[in-house]
């Protein structure tokens, strides 16, 4: 996988608005079109470029409470399986889960989900301990923006 001067180039203007048109990145950059067009399809390809996603700011969407619940979960293939189970258990919840990460620790996982209000979190976090293997659930909320890369 190739990666120059020119793609980091282009890399950060669309790390500054990923709706920028190809036409504006190739004047920016002295290069044709066809170029820009060409290298962002061949990041894409080689999976530096994942995609372009639209972002929101939950609270404006109804989402009062964004958390981090962070719990240990005893390694075994049925208890992994449970895990796919968390998107649809978010939207039982009228919330969404956006990620779900291994932490440091192997047995240690954490999720980030968007939730209504409170009475929903509580309810997720009770239906989340009857999970096989789960332990020491904790949760955090995100409080106060202070910094957010936002593309």
């Amino acid at each position: 996988m190739k990666y120059d001067e020119i793609d980091r180039k282009i890399l950060e203007i669309l790390d500054q608005n990923a709706r920028t048109k190809f036409t504006d990145i190739a004047k920016s950059i002295q290069r044709t079109e066809g170029t820009v067009r060409n290298r962002i399809r061949r990041l894409q390809e080689d999976g530096i470029i994942q995609g372009f996603k639209l972002l929101t700011f939950p609270e404006n969407l109804g989402y009062g409470i964004q958390a981090i619940i962070t719990f240990i979960l005893e390694p075994s293939y049925e208890n992994y399986v449970q895990m796919d189970q968390l998107p649809e258990m978010a939207k039982q919840f009228h919330s969404k889960l956006l990620s779900l990460y291994r932490a440091n620790d192997k047995n240690m996982f954490m999720i980030e989900v968007l939730f209504k209000n409170f009475q929903d979190l509580n309810q997720f976090i009770l239906k989340l301990q009857n999970f096989n293997g789960i332990s020491e659930i904790d949760k955090l909320i995100k409080a106060e923006r202070i910094y957010e890369h936002i593309s």
